[in-house]
């Protein structure tokens, strides 16, 4: 038995998508992949329901260039520092979870204009800890790419200029599973 979604982990476009893409089915060349990193550490700290925008990826790409064919896109909410307290979960007094993931429009920005493998945060999800309906995974992983969440270490990192390994399981038909993630610099 494989617990799927639990730690560092990867969601396989199966996760939202009736019939989609299971872990094993996901490309290994896909899981080696130019690593960029998106800081949002500010707008975390300031608005911990922050979400990734188009704008962000926007200033992004006009600091460091073009995002590379294939990459990882992360977000770097600072959330790791979080990691171990009942600060990471972030649930308020009514049981509703307050943490920064990536807005649907930036996942639509990314489809329609980059060649981008997946998505990662440094969060429990790619849909911000308020979300009621699952926007950015019903948007993002039908359109055959996966997420890494409660991806660590990010602070380490530049922007750009690494390669990412994602040591994805290969269990048959599922929608995910434990993964271990190498940065390449």
């Amino acid at each position: 038995r494989v617990n799927e979604h639990t730690g560092t982990h990867i969601d396989a476009p199966l996760h939202f998508t009736d019939g989609g893409t299971s872990i094993d089915e996901v490309p290994i060349e896909s899981l080696v992949c130019p690593l960029a990193i998106v800081d949002i550490r500010e707008k975390a700290d300031a608005n911990e329901d922050a979400q990734v925008t188009p704008d962000d990826l926007k200033a992004w790409i006009a600091a460091n260039g073009p995002i590379p064919q294939g990459a990882c896109v992360a977000q770097n909410a600072g959330w790791q520092a979080r990691l171990g307290t009942p600060r990471f979960r972030n649930a308020d007094d009514e049981g509703k979870m307050h943490f920064p993931a990536f807005h649907v429009e930036a996942v639509k920005m990314l489809i329609e204009e980059a060649d981008v493998a997946g998505v990662a945060v440094d969060t429990l999800s790619i849909d911000y800890g308020l979300s009621a309906d699952f926007a950015t995974h019903y948007t993002w992983l039908p359109a055959n790419r996966w997420a890494v969440e409660n991806m660590a270490n990010l602070d380490e990192l530049q922007a750009t200029g690494a390669t990412l390994v994602v040591g994805a399981p290969k269990h048959q038909g599922g929608t995910g599973g434990p993964c271990r993630l190498i940065a390449l610099v």
